[in-house]
């Protein structure tokens, strides 16, 4: 799929060209537009794999990342890529030495779905009030945690894990009209790691 190689060729293209601009000075120095964390995450929602650069605010209590995501066929039933705008906040952090938690992260995220298959406005082929979604933008609520090291060996003040709880749009209506409709669940499970420089 030459678009996902590409675009994830500009991802990591962006990640590079940020490292020299925040190895050489303080974050406060940095400019804005140069990522202060990478994130690599498995499913929810966003892809079977999801990488990109993140954005810390607010003395890390605020987290924005835009996330590249890929599914092959084999596992989602079509091959598609994604990308996803996500807004993150931990409230409140435990330091104890080296180690960082965040026992509560609560954000949202949109996602686009690229392709022919997935739209944002019902085509013509459909009678108008068929779908009530976008199936090419999900919304979603999420819920999770972290557990982090500081790595200085590597030049990363911080390798994180996290975890999150992700509910789309769509999900959540159909639980909420009929729970016994949604059989694979209100949640899906993310797992991921974060680098923060």
């Amino acid at each position: 799929m030459k678009l996902s190689g590409l675009a994830a060729g500009l991802v990591v293209v962006w990640l590079l060209l940020g490292l020299p601009a925040r190895a050489e000075s303080p974050a406060s120095e940095a400019p804005w537009y140069v990522p202060d964390h990478a994130a690599l995450q498995f499913a929810g929602s966003i892809g079977m794999l999801a990488a990109g650069p993140g954005w810390a605010f607010l003395d890390e209590q605020v987290d924005v990342q835009m996330l590249l995501g890929w599914a092959p066929r084999s596992v989602a039933g079509a091959d598609f890529v994604t990308l996803t705008l996500k807004a993150q906040w931990h409230p409140f952090r435990i330091t104890r030495g080296d180690w960082s938690i965040r026992p509560l992260t609560i954000g949202a995220a949109f996602s686009y779905t690229f392709g022919d298959r997935y739209f944002l406005t019902l085509p013509d082929r459909y009678e108008p009030g068929y779908y009530w979604f976008k199936t090419a933008l999900r919304p979603a609520l999420l819920l999770g945690g972290s557990v982090g090291h500081a790595v200085p060996e590597l030049g990363v003040s911080l390798l994180e894990g996290y975890y999150e709880l992700v509910a789309t749009d769509y999900r959540i209506v159909q639980f909420v009209q009929n729970p016994l409709t949604v059989n694979t669940g209100l949640f899906s499970l993310a797992l991921g790691a974060r680098l923060r420089f």
